[in-house]
C-alpha cells in the first residue's frame, strides 16, 4: 500500500514537473490558444513611449536663403515585397502587380537615390513646424509614410531605413496589430505584431489609421464618412489609447473625410491629418489636409525623380 502511494506521489510530481516545463516553454502558444480575440483590445496600449522619445527632438539647420526649402514632397507607401516572394494574390487579373505593392528592389534603389543626393527625412513635428513657417529646412528634405501597418514594413523596410539613417511614419490600423508574433509570410496579408512595433520603434513614428474603420460600407462608402460620427469618434479614441495617447497625426483610409471628420480630428487633439492628394507641401498648406504622393509598383527611377522634384 505504501509502495503504491509512493509510486502515485512520484508519478504525480513528475507529471506536474513535466507539465510546468511544457507550459513554460510554450507559454505564448498556450496564451494565444486561450485568447482568440480577433482585434487588439481597445483599452490596452502598445507601451511605446520609452522608444519614441527621439521623435520629439527638433533639428536645427544653418541654412543660407538659397538652401531653404520652399516646398517638399511626402511619399506614401503600403507594402514592400521582394520580387521573388510575389505570389498569385499579389497580382491583378490583368497580370499587373497590386497597386499598393512596391518591389523591395525598387524601394532599395529609391532610398539609395535619396541617400546619394543628400536627402534628410523629417519627423512629423518638424514637418508641422515647416508648414507653420516656424522651421527652415533644407531643400532636399522629404517625409516617408507607410499606411496600414503591414508586417513587411518591419521585415523588409526597417533595415533599409536604418542603413541610410532615415526615419518614417507608420499609420497603423491599431485593432489589426497582433498581440503575438508570427512567422513572416510575404504571401499573406500580415499586420504588425506588438513585438514588431517595439523592434522598429527606433525607425518609425506610429500614428492612427483608425482602430478598425479601414473598411467600406455595402455601397462602398468609407466607414469614416458613412458611419455615424459617434461611432467614428469611438473608433478613433480606441486607436489613440492603443498608441499610448499619441495623436500627433491621422491619415484617413482611402483619403476620405468630410467637414464633420475634420472637426472631430481637431476635437480629439490631432495636430495634423493626411490625404492622398498628390501634391507638394509648402508653408501655409492646410495642416489637416496634407497631400502625399503615392509610390506605385514598377515606377522607374526617373519617374521617382520627377515625383520628388529631383533634377
Amino acid at each position: 500500500m505504501k509502495r503504491r502511494l509512493l509510486f502515485n506521489l512520484t508519478f504525480t510530481a513528475i507529471f506536474l514537473g513535466l507539465f510546468s516545463l511544457i507550459i513554460s516553454l510554450f507559454y505564448q502558444d498556450v496564451a494565444r490558444a486561450l485568447d482568440q480575440n480577433e482585434f487588439f483590445p481597445t483599452n490596452k496600449t502598445f507601451d511605446l513611449q520609452a522608444c519614441q522619445q527621439w521623435r520629439n527632438e527638433i533639428s536645427s539647420f544653418d541654412l543660407t536663403p538659397k538652401e531653404k526649402a520652399t516646398e517638399i514632397t511626402i511619399l506614401m507607401y503600403h507594402r514592400v515585397i521582394p520580387e521573388d516572394k510575389l505570389e498569385d494574390n499579389h497580382f491583378e487579373q490583368d497580370g499587373s502587380i497590386v497597386s499598393t505593392i512596391v518591389l523591395k528592389e525598387d524601394f532599395e534603389e529609391q532610398m539609395q537615390l535619396l541617400h546619394d543626393n543628400g536627402y534628410i527625412t523629417l519627423t512629423l513635428e518638424e514637418l508641422a513646424l515647416f508648414i507653420k513657417n516656424e522651421l527652415d529646412i533644407p531643400k532636399r528634405s522629404i517625409v516617408l509614410t507607410f499606411d496600414d501597418g503591414f508586417k513587411d514594413n518591419a521585415i523588409e523596410v526597417a533595415p533599409i531605413l536604418r542603413e541610410h539613417h532615415f526615419h518614417a511614419t507608420s499609420f497603423v490600423i491599431t485593432g489589426a496589430v497582433n498581440k503575438y508574433d508570427a512567422t513572416y509570410e510575404p504571401g499573406e496579408y500580415q499586420y504588425f505584431s506588438v513585438d514588431d512595433l517595439h523592434n522598429i520603434c527606433d525607425v518609425f513614428e506610429f500614428e492612427s489609421h483608425t482602430y478598425n474603420f479601414h473598411k467600406r460600407m455595402e455601397d462602398h462608402t468609407p466607414y469614416l464618412t458613412g458611419k455615424p460620427i459617434e461611432e467614428v469618434r469611438e473608433d478613433l479614441e480606441a486607436s489613440i489609447i492603443n498608441l499610448n495617447g499619441q495623436n500627433q497625426a491621422f491619415a484617413s483610409p482611402y483619403g476620405a473625410f468630410n467637414e464633420e471628420n475634420l472637426a472631430l480630428f481637431k476635437e480629439l487633439g490631432f495636430n495634423m491629418a493626411f490625404t492622398v492628394v498628390p501634391d507638394t507641401v509648402k508653408p501655409g498648406t492646410d495642416i489637416y489636409q496634407i497631400p502625399r504622393k503615392e509610390i506605385y509598383p514598377r515606377e522607374t527611377i526617373e519617374e521617382f525623380k520627377v515625383k520628388i522634384g529631383l533634377k
